[in-house]
């Protein structure tokens, strides 16, 4: 068993290798069940986007939250309360020094980590997450990402994999009644790395700039452009150093 520890929270299925761990997923499985796997050939990310990592050194997982009478105020949070779950988990194999970028990335020390894509499914969101775990620097895609080995972790791919699941499983469930919720606003802007910071955003018509101020309602980025606060609900966001 690839995940003994994980396998204690939900029903965790095994994967030896698929394209992309969204294509398993069984809308009408239980509660917190977990398709997960260490080596996932065409994982999606997203704006289409495909998150390709070398077999055997890559988490990638997908969790199916059922969302039953929740409003959808609370819904839309769940991208945000996945990554917090998830750097929750990241947090004691690297230090303490997980954050989140909005939207949907994990960061150690400015360098991508893990991240996120959330769908809706039928009555649930199906939560899909990569982290990166012993990749080495020459394996990364970019000089701005990084894995838990090199940040100091401790341990074979498999060791670190069931550790994070176990531990994302554990935090994501205890945050699903907060949704929506002002505490777990809170706690999301306090763990987003992105917001105090000058930004660049990609939107689909153009570019904004300005810094970061705050989370809106539903989870919007809100980017103070100099003259107006822009609440930002989809776009690429780049930290300015």
């Amino acid at each position: 068993m690839l995940f003994p520890g994980a396998a204690r929270i939900a029903k965790v299925v095994e994967l030896d290798s698929i394209a992309s761990t969204f294509d398993a997923v069984d809308d009408r499985a239980p509660h917190l069940t977990t398709w997960a796997t260490l080596d996932q050939r065409a994982g999606r990310g997203r704006l289409g986007r495909e998150w390709v990592s070398p077999a055997g050194k890559c988490l990638a997982a997908t969790v199916l939250v059922h969302t039953g009478r929740m409003p959808e105020d609370a819904v839309a949070w769940m991208p945000l309360a996945a990554g917090l779950a998830l750097a929750d988990a990241l947090d004691p194999l690297v230090a303490d020094r997980a954050g989140l970028k909005w939207p949907n990335d994990v960061l150690v020390d400015e360098r991508k980590i893990a991240g996120i894509l959330c769908e809706r499914r039928k009555g649930a969101v199906a939560v899909g997450f990569g982290v990166n775990l012993t990749l080495t620097r020459d394996e990364l895609p970019t000089d701005r990402s990084t894995s838990l080995t090199l940040e100091g972790a401790e341990g074979t791919a498999a060791v670190l994999a069931d550790a994070v699941l176990w531990h994302m499983l554990r935090s994501l469930d205890a945050l699903l009644p907060a949704l929506g919720g002002e505490e777990l606003r809170t706690a999301i802007a306090a763990s987003l790395t992105t917001i105090g910071r000058d930004v660049r955003v990609e939107l689909p018509d153009g570019e904004l700039s300005g810094r970061a101020v705050g989370l809106g309602p539903a989870g919007e980025l809100q980017v103070d452009s100099g003259d107006r606060i822009v609440d930002v609900r989809a776009g690429d966001v780049v930290h300015v150093r």
